[in-house]
């Protein structure tokens, strides 16, 4: 399988704080990985070097072959690596649809047919109506997203990553505030996605981690600890120690 995302020696040092030491990774086409730790682990700055929001001190990143450690946000977005966000930054008086369009129309900067008529723009129905079914949204494709139950919410962030069409895709926290019975929604679109995508989530619900996971990258202290299935990480006792605790015993 092609190797999308190669994350080698990343490490991070704020004056004489080290919060990101020595991090490596390899994503495939196709992988489904989940990155967890206990609070402080160094998830979200290991994010943010990866998907250019800060520097890396040391290390490489490559995506798709391509070294792009120095390159911006954006120009990691364009290449093909997106991530959603914990908090969903929608438009409420927008309905579904209409920010499905608008994220296809800025992907292919056309936003100047936002002043047009859209149902004319070549391929855009088809594409917003992939998304939607995807995404378990169609039901609701013309409702304002300030109606929406918060699940719902989640899932068109995730269907608004996914029209920028990524090669690899970060969730961060999808099911976060999320209610525990209404996960197995975001689970269920989450698997209804391309099959040759890269997908990395960073969660704190366990549960989730196990039934989405092939595999599982844990951080402690800016550190990566250990990598492995999800049988591999619960049976590992550095795992449970700074982890995982008592909730072992359930899996």
């Amino acid at each position: 399988m092609t190797t999308l995302l190669e994350v080698e020696g990343l490490s991070k040092n704020f004056g004489g704080l080290q919060v990101s030491s020595d991090i490596s990774m390899t994503l495939k086409a196709g992988d489904r990985c989940a990155l967890i730790g206990p609070n402080g682990a160094g998830k979200t700055t290991f994010v943010n070097l990866v998907t250019g929001v800060i520097p890396p001190s040391a290390g490489t990143i490559r995506l798709d072959g391509r070294d792009v450690t120095r390159l911006s946000a954006a120009e990691r977005v364009r290449l093909g690596l997106i991530r959603s966000f914990q908090v969903a930054r929608l438009f409420k008086s927008m309905t579904v649809r209409e920010h499905l369009e608008l994220a296809v129309l800025q992907r292919d900067r056309r936003t100047f047919r936002l002043f047009a008529n859209v149902a004319k723009v070549a391929g855009l129905a088809d594409e917003v109506a992939d998304l939607l079914g995807t995404m378990g949204l169609t039901h609701v494709a013309h409702t304002a997203v300030g109606s929406l139950a918060y699940g719902q919410q989640r899932l068109l962030e995730i269907a608004l990553a996914l029209a920028m069409k990524p090669k690899v895709l970060i969730l961060d926290e999808p099911a976060a505030g999320v209610p525990h019975s209404e996960s197995q929604r975001i689970l269920d679109a989450i698997d209804r996605l391309p099959k040759d995508l890269a997908v990395l989530m960073i969660e704190h619900d366990m549960d989730l981690v196990f039934r989405f996971a092939s595999s599982i990258v844990v951080l402690a202290q800016g550190r990566l600890l250990c990598t492995g299935t999800a049988k591999e990480i619960v049976a590992d006792p550095r795992v449970r120690e700074v982890y995982l605790g008592s909730r072992t015993n359930a899996h």
